[in-house]
């Protein structure tokens, strides 16, 4: 059986597979750093491992798969398994023997063996098609397990819809730490949200600049069109300008703002908003952790010719999955201008609530602001 999903290929196992798996379980072992890290690697015998796949594929029957192979663009690069669980989570004993979609609880694995595809989006599109076959094969629910510290799979799950079922504190010893046993559990509406994403993505893409790229960051805050949203406050140091909002950044300041914002996730984000189509730079997005105000607050800036494209609520929707999947902030927030009424829509569509409102000063005049806030739980109960 072969299955197409975008640039991704589910399909059986075959003889020339079995030397890719020897090399994952011998020399390139970086993946079970987080599969089961608790369980050490044993792999003694790669004859016997050999000619028991060899075995396997020449008995190989039709019907309900409980593995594929995985294929990025024609290079194989990983597998998906499945087993059922019991009520309390735990893998059913003898579960090779389980054959029937529609009875019990089918839990779902991924295992992308060459750590050149751990980014990319080669996991989320495997684990979508698997989901899938499960789904169309009868599967009434349909489970994914990991543990707390791997958080790339837990983000992965979380985006493709599923959402936190059980979870097992300290069940898992790794590297001298506790860590939880996480089930999660298919929400098939998350699912079917997650799918038409993925049929029409969004024109923009999260980029982390380099060195290099930040002259874009200095043409933006240099730009009067793009900044007047930031002119006018009431704030004292030497590169603002509050006649325009521009703030100077000058080539010989890159270095030290490039260490000051990329790089310390989850604490702080930044990333350039680039356009799929051509690779040119829209906008930026960023959130960091404000002790003094003790949350997370954000921002999302679109370069002045991007403007009325509708491309804010796609901005903002990228930086809210790299916030609360990827990073797990318990919430984000985001203040306004009560008279900026198109921004404050934007955030509300997304699921932002008035948590309140503060005073300022623009302009030497008073503005009253109102603050804005998403939890990640209502994030992920999101339709």
């Amino acid at each position: 059986m072969v299955i197409n999903y975008q640039d991704i290929t589910l399909r059986d196992m075959k003889e020339s597979d079995i030397a890719d798996h020897i090399r994952w379980r011998t020399v390139e072992t970086a993946w079970k750093d987080w599969d089961g890290p608790w369980a050490p690697l044993s792999f003694d015998d790669p004859e016997g491992f050999r000619q028991k796949k060899l075995e396997q594929i020449r008995t190989f029957r039709e019907g309900f798969r409980r593995r594929f192979e995985v294929d990025a663009a024609g290079v194989h690069i990983g597998t998906v398994i499945n087993y059922p669980i019991d009520e309390d989570c735990n893998i059913l004993e003898n579960h090779d023997n389980a054959t029937d979609p529609a009875q019990g609880r089918w839990t779902l694995g991924i295992d992308l063996y060459d750590s050149a595809y751990w980014s990319g989006g080669w996991g989320t599109k495997a684990l979508t098609a698997w989901v899938r076959y499960h789904l169309d094969a009868g599967c009434r629910e349909v489970y994914l397990q990991t543990w707390s510290g791997n958080r790339r799979m837990a983000a992965l799950a979380e985006k493709v819809g599923f959402r936190e079922f059980r979870r097992k504190p300290g069940l898992r010893k790794v590297r001298g730490g506790a860590y939880d046993g996480l089930t999660f559990l298919l929400d098939k509406d998350a699912f079917a949200a997650h799918c038409r994403r993925m049929e029409h993505p969004s024109p923009l893409a999260l980029y982390i600049p380099r060195l290099e790229d930040m002259w874009f960051a200095q043409r933006m805050q240099e730009d009067p069109e793009t900044m007047a949203y930031n002119a006018g406050w009431d704030v004292s140091y030497g590169s603002y300008h509050p006649d325009t909002g521009c703030i100077d950044l000058p080539e010989s300041t890159w270095a030290a703002k490039h260490q000051r914002l990329v790089g310390h996730e989850p604490e702080q984000f930044y990333a350039f908003l680039r356009v799929r189509e051509t690779g040119d730079f829209a906008g930026y997005v960023n959130f960091r952790w404000d002790a003094d105000e003790g949350r997370y607050d954000m921002s999302v800036v679109l370069y002045a010719p991007y403007r009325g494209r509708g491309w804010g609520s796609e901005a903002l929707e990228l930086l809210l999955r790299r916030a609360f999947l990827a990073c797990g902030v318990p919430a984000l927030h985001n203040t306004f201008e009560t008279t900026r009424a198109p921004a404050i829509a934007i955030h509300k569509r997304a699921g932002f609530r008035q948590v309140g409102t503060t005073q300022d000063v623009r302009f030497g005049r008073p503005v009253e602001l109102m603050e804005l806030e998403l939890t990640r739980e209502a994030y992920l109960n999101r339709r």
